[in-house]
Formats: C-alpha cells, structure tokens, sequence
C-alpha cells in the first residue's frame, strides 16, 4: 500500500482525484491533503507520504519549489505534477528537479493511475536496488568503502588526530572540513537474532551515496554510526534527524529492523569528534533500553546548566557531571574508585576533602536530577539522598566514603531514571496545550507550533510522534474533529460555518476527514446524534 498526499487549490478537482484514490481498487490510499503549497510542506514533513501529487500553479507556493523542498524533507518521495499548462520548459524544470510523471488537466482517472503506478514501481525497484546496491560495486569501490570504514572508526575512537584525519580524508577523497560536527549512532534489532549487516551496509549506502554532509560506517553487526556536518549547530542537529529519520522509514519498512537512535551535542572541530561519537555510544548504552525504537539526542534528556563545583574537578581530574549524567549501575564502582583514590589518608584535611566531595557529590547529582525531571519536588529531593550529619561521619574513613559515595551515585541513577522522559514530555504537553487554545487558527501547523516550543519542526515531529504515538496532523486533526462532533450536537450551524470556527477554510475537506474517521458524514452524524435538527 502506498500513500499518497494530494495539493491542489481547486477544491473540485482535489475532491475528485481523492475520491478516485478512495474508490479504487489499487493499493494508494490518500493520507492528507491541502490547497496550496505552503500549507502542504508543514503537512507532508509529518505524515511523510510515499507519493505527491501536487497542481504547479498555486499561491504561496508552487508546484516545483514544494517538490524541490519536499524531497529535501523525504528523500524517497515520489512527485507527480498535475498542471493545465502544455510548457515545455515547465516540463524541463519539472525533469530537474526529480518529479517523476508530468499529466495535464482535466485529469482522466486513467491518466491518475498510470502515472500512480509508475510511481508505485520506482517505488518498489528503489527498495530492490538499495538491499542489493553493494552487490554492484567495482572491487574498487568495495576497497574505497572499507577503507572510509576503517578511517571514520579510527576517527571516532581517537586513534587518530586532526592533522592525519585531513590526510587520510583527502587521500579518500572525502571532504572532512565542516563548521560543526554531530555523531549520530543507531542500534539495529531484529527478533530472533543479529541483523543482516550486508543488507543494512547496502541499504545505508544506497541511502546516503549521494550525501556530502553526512559520513558513516557500520560497527560490528548492528550499529551504524553518522557523523553529520553542518554549517551551523542547529544545522547540524537537523540534519542529523533528517538523516536518522530517514534510515529509520527505510530500514525498518524494508528489512523489519527495529532501529534505537542516539545523538550527540553538536562539536566544532575535528579533534572533539571523538568525544562526540563517545556521547552518543554512552547515550545508547544507557537510555536506549527505555527508549527503544525511538531517536533521542542529550538535549531531549536534560542538561545540567550549572557546573559541579570545581573542588571535584580539581581532586578527581574528570568532569563528573559527564561522568555521573549517564552512568549505569555498572559503572559506579569505577566512579567511586576515581572519586576515592586521591583521599586516602586520615590528616583533618582529607576528612575535609572527603566531606566536601561527598557534598559536591550529592549537589551534582541533585542539579542534574532537577534537569532531568523538572517537575521533581525540590524539596524532598534532598532528603532522597542523605543528611549532612550521616556525610561528616563517613569522611571519617576512606571506606566509608566509598560506601556512600556508592549509595548517592545508585539513588541518584534510580531518580535520574524516573524522570529520564519528562523533558520530552513536558514539551510535548506544552505543544498540545498550544494547540487546543488555537486550533481554530488555519495557520497553526507543525513549523508554527514547534516554533512555539523552540525546536526545528524536524526534531519536534520526531519527539511528538514519539511521545504522543500519533502524528502531529493527527493530533491537530484529532482535537478539531472532537469540537467539530460537540457543535453538532450542540448547534444548529450549517458544516460551512463549522469548518471555519474550527481552522478548516473548506467544508468539503471537513466533511472529507469526518467521515474518513468517524465512518459517517457529519449530516449523518448529526442525525443519528441529534435526530429532531437536521438544518445542514
């Protein structure tokens, strides 16, 4: 089955193409459609169909620049252009930018879905190629892949610095210079056993062959790291969800992979790469349990805004904050260790030190609690760790301090756990909140409202869908349709004045998404309901 999203702004000829495609007998089902091509774009970056079918004269937007910028957003779509105009240069530009079937108006049901099928079978020879797509590299390239492979993982893992990172990279022909750096790393699962690595090596490189800002290798069995460049950091996060979203849809579509992403804070130069690359394998390995199937960057978690105090740095030559933000059960006795190691000795100063750095200790991990789930009561937090009584008796002893050195760092992973999604969540809530208060508004849309919460609409979609397990559109849809059965009930308003008090300009659309979820028009609806008012 393939979807299909439809842009037109005349409303008769959108209605007759959409009940076309939803009386057909073919495998095309319509997932949303809009009247002109502004409006279309905040839509097609959420619902993120297979195929676009879109008029070339329209305000606000026309035809060929929404293709141009929706195939940037979905790298797999496929256009075809509906126009009323026989011009060949409109053709020629058409063929430029990647549209696949170019019909003229009236369009002839015929016509809709043979150039539907066309659509549908690079569709599906696109899935074929990308899986096999290795089998048909020269020994040559086969070399040249192994050899990135091998220079990114060294890169990565810091065996090699910046100045022969630059030499190897141009000996590979592969241009490394870049502003800003983020490292994404995906974690591939399958049930009932490892992944296919020469399927998902394959698909990854038929996906990302003809991309310059983003490089990757795979890792082992099941893991695919990106690094990702960009101009800019927000540029750089972006574009390393733009990328992360797109290996999710067609791995896990084509190969029945479950994919778990995480991505790093942005850097801003070769040599920070590593640490980079390290952040993301940390978050993976500590959050990717509970949020498995999902893509998740450290913002999304939470970050400390204030540093641990120095005293700690300065006795255990580490930033703790990093140490302890992402540890794991496993991982406290090593901390432990290099917190204790520098304190063993009985004077009254290492009493002193041991007291302030089981205090700095537990201040830490409060902060970074607080950043992890806001809505934690501060001032119970204190008390879940330990009186200050309790820290001046264990300083007397370097064992002692290691105990409850050991016992802040378990709570401390124990609440950082509890609220390890309430950053997300708090976002999330803060946009449906906005979008109940302004549904009615035929502007609000995904770049509206991730704007409102101060995220690029690429990263909001991602973390609402996420969270909410529907769309953006869903919702949106979902909120207005509910207002739309209460003053049917409610009211004797015909569907046109309806349809405006609820955001949408055209009833026929309204009556269009009612029937399409409530499996009844709305005169039917209302009927059925409210059966002594029938004036629509």
């Amino acid at each position: 089955m393939f979807t299909v999203f439809l842009v037109e702004d005349e409303p008769l000829i959108r209605q007759n193409m959409r009940n076309a495609l939803e009386n057909g007998d073919e495998p095309y089902i319509c997932a949303g459609e809009a009247g002109d091509g502004e409006l279309a774009l905040t839509i097609i970056q959420d619902v993120k169909p297979d195929i676009l079918i879109t008029d070339i004269k329209m305000p606000f937007m026309d035809g060929l620049t929404l293709a141009r910028h929706a195939k940037a957003i979905i790298p797999w779509l496929r256009v075809i252009i509906v126009s009323g105009y026989d011009d060949f240069d409109l053709a020629r530009q058409a063929i430029g930018i990647g549209v696949d079937q170019y019909i003229l108006k009236p369009v002839a049901n015929k016509d809709l879905f043979a150039a539907l099928r066309a659509a549908g079978e690079k569709i599906t020879e696109h899935k074929r190629q990308s899986v096999t797509f290795l089998k048909n590299l020269s020994n040559e390239e086969m070399i040249r892949n192994a050899l990135l492979g091998t220079f990114l993982e060294q890169l990565c893992s810091g065996e090699i610095g910046p100045d022969e990172a630059l030499r190897r990279a141009e000996e590979l022909s592969v241009n490394l210079l870049s502003k800003y750096y983020t490292v994404a790393v995906a974690r591939c699962e399958e049930n009932g056993g490892l992944p296919n690595r020469q399927a998902i090596a394959s698909k990854v490189k038929y996906l990302l062959v003809d991309s310059t800002d983003v490089l990757f290798y795979i890792s082992g069995m099941d893991l695919i790291v990106l690094i990702v460049k960009g101009s800019f950091e927000i540029d750089a996060t972006e574009r390393a969800y733009h990328s992360t979203q797109t290996l999710k849809h067609e791995l896990e579509g084509d190969l029945s992979l479950k994919l778990t992403i995480g991505i790093s804070t942005v850097v801003n130069r070769i040599s920070a790469i590593r640490d980079a690359w390290h952040e993301a394998c940390i978050l993976l390995k500590t959050f990717g349990h509970a949020h498995r199937g999902r893509i998740f960057c450290a913002g999304d978690l939470g970050r400390a805004d204030t540093p641990v105090a120095a005293s700690l740095d300065e006795i255990f030559n580490t930033d703790v904050a990093e140490r302890l933000k992402f540890a794991t059960p496993r991982d406290v006795p090593g901390i432990v260790e290099e917190f204790t190691k520098n304190l063993d000795c009985n004077e009254m100063q290492g009493i002193l030190n041991r007291y302030y750095v089981l205090m700095d200790l537990t201040a830490a991990a409060m902060r970074i609690i607080r950043d992890f789930n806001p809505s934690i009561d501060n001032s119970g937090l204190s008390g879940q760790f330990v009186e200050r009584d309790q820290v001046f008796s264990s300083a007397v002893s370097v064992r002692e301090c290691a105990e409850l050195a050991t016992k802040i760092c378990l709570k401390f992973i124990e609440l950082r756990d509890s609220g390890n999604n309430c950053h997300h969540r708090k976002l999330v809530h803060k946009a449906c909140a906005y979008i109940r208060e302004n549904y009615n508004s035929p502007d609000i849309s995904l770049n509206t409202v991730a704007s409102y919460v101060s995220l690029s609409p690429t990263h909001f979609s991602t973390i609402f869908a996420q969270e909410m397990s529907e769309t953006f559109i869903d919702y949106l849809t979902g909120v207005r349709m509910e207002k739309v059965k209460e003053l049917l009930v409610s009211t004797d308003e015909k569907i046109v004045s309806i349809a405006f008090s609820v955001g949408y300009n055209e009833p026929n659309y309204l009556s269009y998404l009612f029937k399409k979820r409530e499996g009844l028009s709305p005169k039917e609806y209302r009927s059925q309901k409210s059966p002594v008012r029938d004036k629509t």
